[in-house]
């Protein structure tokens, strides 16, 4: 069966014409679907759209009435100079544009650069090596009871969310508002912090592609590019990580969601980088999509919670983890992606004498969550665990009890200074 690239779906379209006129995406989806072509309605009319050059209307409204409709791919110096003659600033960023007179109707577009991802990363990652600062660090205690896991799930950055005025600087706010909440609690309550272990990713990201799609390609709605939602997560994650380890040392360890597999991937390998030379900070940037640590009797495991069930994570331990979690008295994952809770604390449940801990989301609704009827309050988790007696307890930060930007500042400097 033939790939259903947008070139493939325009021209089965323009052929299924009938009287000069185009059939709707609903008329030329149910035709696929009869060809034996399992394809949603979104993608049809995605692939439409990359054909028409990103706007259907416009596209039937030209070709029924009977103007010549023309697309090709041409070179940016070609495309800069259609551009200058009709009086466009040929210097403009663009990927393409309609060029239209009283005879024709051309859409022109620049062909993609050909930019190889692990090129392009091994580039960025040489540069962060080289900037990457000889930290001073404090001293710290590193002999304590308690290893603690902060955990700030599903943020999702970039989603356009009910509030539209949730931006992304927002956020990145509640984000690091909720790791200075947890680092507050820690010192109030005199836990003796032998470590942190902090997961990074779990759909940190809203997308995962220049096309603003998840990782299986499923379009989303977003407030800004994914190129800004990378730059907001590593500006909070870095800044978080070195709060954190004004108190403890830091194990990071990276966990790809099913919106931001490679875009979680691409962030952990940046922070490696970048935290390369800081004597207390270990980032895991492996290549499992389940990460495991020993905390004395405890074996713990982090997830993103959308592909293996919590009925299978007793064997995952054993294949994946056997030698590190063997002589464990407690088995507990971490995991995210459930959005739909009806509370603040999610499900905890045990199969097969392994606890699942499903923790809540920091975002704000959008569109789709609040159509369906999914949702829970908002909030971050601190999970604690004594070196010697196992799971300790759970501590939720919700945004709304938290202090502003300025309060926070002043509350968060005599902590670093404590540390």
């Amino acid at each position: 069966m033939p790939e259903l690239t947008p070139d493939a779906i325009g021209e089965l379209w323009l052929s299924l014409e009938d009287d000069g006129k185009l059939p709707s995406s609903g008329a030329l989806l149910d035709h696929l679907r009869q060809q034996g072509h399992d394809i949603s309605k979104a993608q049809v009319i995605h692939r439409l759209r990359e054909f028409c050059g990103g706007n259907i209307s416009d596209y039937r409204r030209d070709y029924e009435d009977g103007a010549p409709v023309v697309s090709a791919d041409v070179s940016e110096e070609t495309l800069r100079r259609v551009l200058r003659e009709h009086g466009i600033d040929g210097a403009a960023a663009i990927s393409g544009a309609w060029v239209k007179d009283g005879e024709y109707s051309i859409y022109v577009r620049m062909p993609e650069p050909d930019l190889r991802i692990d090129e392009v990363m091994d580039r960025h990652i040489k540069r962060l090596q080289a900037a990457a600062p000889a930290y001073r660090v404090p001293t710290v205690r590193i002999s304590g009871a308690y290893t603690v896991v902060p955990q700030v799930y599903d943020l999702h950055l970039g989603k356009l969310a009910v509030d539209e005025t949730y931006t992304l600087a927002r956020q990145v706010e509640d984000y690091l508002r909720a790791i200075d909440g947890m680092l507050a609690f820690v010192k109030q309550r005199g836990y003796d912090v032998d470590r942190f272990i902090f997961p990074v990713g779990n759909d940190l990201m809203h997308v995962d592609t220049m096309h603003g799609t998840t990782t299986r390609g499923t379009p989303v709605e977003s407030s800004t590019s994914p190129l800004n939602m990378f730059d907001a997560a590593l500006e909070a994650t870095h800044e978080a990580i070195r709060r954190l380890a004004t108190v403890a040392p830091v194990d990071v360890v990276s966990v790809p969601g099913n919106h931001d597999y490679l875009m979680s991937y691409c962030l952990a390998k940046a922070l490696e980088a970048s935290f390369a030379r800081h004597p207390h900070v270990t980032v895991d940037a492996g290549h499992n999509p389940r990460k495991y640590r020993r905390v004395g009797p405890t074996a713990l495991a982090f997830q993103h919670g959308h592909a293996v069930k919590a009925s299978a994570m007793a064997g995952q331990f054993l294949m994946e983890a056997g030698e590190l979690v063997a002589g464990a008295r407690y088995y507990v994952v971490m995991q995210g992606h459930l959005h739909r809770q009806g509370g603040v604390y999610h499900a905890v449940t045990e199969d097969n004498g392994v606890q699942v801990r499903t923790i809540p989301s920091l975002c704000k609704a959008d569109q789709y969550h609040l159509l369906r009827g999914y949702g829970a309050a908002r909030a971050a988790e601190l999970h604690l665990f004594h070196n010697e007696h196992g799971p300790a307890g759970i501590f939720p930060v919700f945004p709304h009890e938290l202090p502003d930007t300025q309060e926070q500042a002043d509350t968060a400097a005599p902590l670093r200074a404590a540390a």
